[in-house]
């Protein structure tokens, strides 16, 4: 079920979904108004229901079925540039966040579902004498309303768009996506309990289990193979995560039991040509990190970008700061059922700052923002084990500065915000034991 409601979600998702339902309801809309007139006709109470004649109402959707046509026609065209500049300056990776966008789908769906009730509008016009003579009266006003929001959503478009390739709302939406991930996949500190584990060298001598298709791996169902484990009486120990590349015939899992692995291991892992970022964690982080490593390259040198994504990587580890990430072990009535790989707070920290520091070869503001919040974060964490990490950061920092930086003043600089990034790290590790880093 898991897997169905995660297909769900991406179809929800899709550039065309609710384009086509928009589309869908403005026909199902326009026949049923054809048929309540066709059967009740208009009330003459209703004064604002459209009151002129046959050829009156015919322009007026034949004009409306011609607008909304070319103005999505140039909708599209606007959105395909925007594209290709998206992918130019901010990195493929945006390409998914661009079209699942709510904004310009509605905008695109308004247009297209104005074509489609003005032309099957027009098509139930009939021209003639007597009884033969049909108008749809509630469809013409209706597609006045339609005309309406056109204008209203276009020009919404128009500044949603300007301010969409903006590159600090583009910062500022992933890092959203980015705090909703790490919301999704931690949990509070106080929430976690004490769980069985596996002895070194309880997984010796195991029976392999081999995937027969490959892909990367965008979701794991960890409950159904804890009930797979229950099952069969035995420990799974997963050697794959969200995010991994599987090639076929890769070993994914370990299983200690009696006899045969069981079945329907395989079946617990979601496999697809693309990462996801339901499930991984490192996948938000690389969508925001694109966009620094870019902002670094020789034909960008846009250091405010990078340190902008800098101070949004800073936010998301503070905010780590009462939250744990899986214990990466699952068990059943006091069991181990299921051992598996996690994302840690240190492979986030390497995942964050490894390439921005790699990419700032002798920028001083960058190698200055990275010591300042290096130190920020390590004023806010309290486990050893992080603060050990956080000053090795610190540590590759001021190799990377001392070799890069050729300026005296501006090592002296780096040389301040290191020590006080050192400093932050190196003062008392209260409460580490409370978090069990």
């Amino acid at each position: 079920m898991s897997f169905l409601r995660h297909r769900l979600v991406r179809a929800f998702g899709l550039f065309w979904f609710l384009p086509a339902v928009m589309v869908l309801f403005s026909v199902a809309l326009a026949q049923s108004l054809i048929v309540l007139e066709r059967h009740l006709g208009v009330p003459g109470s209703l004064e604002f229901v459209y009151a002129g004649g046959e050829s009156g109402a015919r322009g007026l959707l034949s004009a409306m079925t011609g607008m909304s046509i070319g103005v999505a026609g140039t909708l599209f065209s606007i959105t395909i540039a925007a594209l290709s500049s998206v992918i130019s300056t901010m990195g493929p990776r945006l390409l998914h966040s661009f079209l699942s966008d709510r904004g310009i789908q509605a905008t695109l769906g308004i247009f297209l579902a104005t074509f489609a009730f003005s032309l099957l509008s027009l098509r139930a016009v009939s021209a003639g004498n007597g009884d033969t003579v049909f108008i749809p009266h509630y469809n013409v006003s209706v597609a006045m309303v339609y005309a309406a929001l056109c204008v209203g959503f276009l020009v919404y478009y128009i500044n949603h768009m300007a301010q969409s390739i903006n590159m600090t709302r583009v910062v500022n939406l992933l890092s959203g996506d980015l705090s909703l991930a790490l919301e999704r996949g931690t949990e509070l500190a106080e929430e976690q309990g004490d769980f069985p584990r596996a002895v070194d060298g309880f997984f010796d001598g195991a029976t392999a289990v081999f995937t027969d298709r490959g892909g990367y791996v965008q979701q794991i169902d960890y409950s159904r193979l804890a009930d797979i484990a229950e099952e069969n009486d035995c420990v799974v120990q997963l050697l794959v995560r969200p995010g991994d590349y599987l090639l076929t015939g890769s070993e994914i899992a370990r299983v200690v039991h009696g006899g045969e692995a069981p079945e329907g291991i395989t079946g617990c892992l979601l496999l697809g040509a693309n990462r996801d970022d339901s499930q991984d964690l490192e996948f938000s982080v690389n969508q925001l990190l694109e966009v620094g490593v870019r902002a670094l390259s020789p034909g960008t040198n846009d250091p405010f970008t990078a340190m902008g994504v800098i101070d949004r990587f800073a936010e998301s580890l503070a905010r780590l700061e009462n939250r744990e990430l899986p214990r990466g072990v699952i068990a059943r009535d006091g069991m181990l059922r299921v051992e598996f790989t996690v994302t840690t707070f240190e492979g986030l920290v390497d995942t964050m700052f490894h390439q921005l520091r790699q990419n700032a070869t002798g920028c001083t503001a960058v190698y200055i923002r990275l010591l300042d919040r290096l130190g920020d974060v390590a004023g806010i964490v309290t486990a050893g084990k992080r603060l050990d990490h956080l000053r090795h950061h610190a540590d590759l920092v001021w190799d990377d500065a001392r070799r890069t930086v050729a300026n005296s003043g501006d090592l002296a600089d780096i040389r301040l915000r290191y020590h006080r990034a050192r400093k932050a790290c190196a003062r008392s590790t209260r409460g580490a034991e409370s978090l069990g880093d």
